[in-house]
């Protein structure tokens, strides 16, 4: 092996360890959070029997009415 094929080897080994070691970190903190959102969603069922469906339902409503705040964007005109 040349040296430049060996730093090329070594240049692809830090680069994908350091892609694994972002993998890994967005798989945790994914995990993390569908394991809240999914405590949550248990809790609400348990204690007030309010369903997925109904919060569903209210986060449409929640997310329709931040949309509606924001400016429509204009489509330019073909003349």
């Amino acid at each position: 092996m040349t040296v430049t094929e060996i730093l090329i080897t070594l240049g692809a080994i830090a680069i994908s360890g350091l892609v694994l070691h972002w993998l890994i970190r967005v798989l945790k903190v994914t995990v993390g959070t569908a394991l809240r959102i999914a405590l949550i969603v248990f809790l609400l069922q348990l204690f007030f029997g309010i369903g997925p469906d109904r919060l569903w339902e209210q986060a449409q409503f929640l997310w329709s009415r931040v949309a509606s705040y924001l400016p429509m964007p204009s489509l330019p005109s073909s003349q």
